[in-house]
């Protein structure tokens, strides 16, 4: 399936992603779930995971999400995370996961990129730790262009 091979694509060409230990869980058609293990190395000053972690993770699952959204085209595009916000909500407690979609019309937004050969949209990405509570929001925009 188009989805496992990204999946493979991403791990072996992110080598941050698996030095943090992050492992994509799962891709769909606009959607990604992420996990990172809790392990002390990835901790902060409180010994809890590391706001650098947990924007990693979330980068993560919104690539993920993108690229399932276009995995019929993605290998012979270049997409690049234009701008990123993060909203810490509670402190996460031990292994972490990101849940990450595209909103909106995928369809609209495929469309435009076949029309204008680029496309500029955003992944929202929910980060949630190991008792299910909401610890950050995030979104990352994306820009998707044809390779040169």
């Amino acid at each position: 399936m188009v989805y496992e091979q990204i999946k493979k694509h991403m791990t072996e060409s992110l080598p941050f992603v698996r030095l943090l230990g992050i492992r994509i869980d799962s891709i769909g058609a606009g959607t990604a779930e992420v996990s990172m293990p809790d392990d002390g190395k990835l901790h902060n000053h409180l010994g809890t995971p590391h706001a650098g972690a947990i924007f990693t993770l979330a980068e993560t699952a919104s690539g993920a999400a993108m690229a399932g959204g276009f995995a019929d085209l993605i290998m012979d595009m270049r997409p690049v995370a234009k701008e990123s916000r993060i909203q810490y909500q509670k402190v996460a407690k031990g292994a972490t996961r990101a849940s990450g979609k595209v909103p909106g019309d995928l369809a609209a937004i495929r469309a435009q990129l076949k029309d204008e050969g680029k496309v500029a949209f955003p992944v929202n990405v929910d980060i949630f730790d190991e008792h299910g509570t909401l610890a950050a929001q995030v979104q990352v925009d994306w820009y998707l262009s044809a390779k040169r």
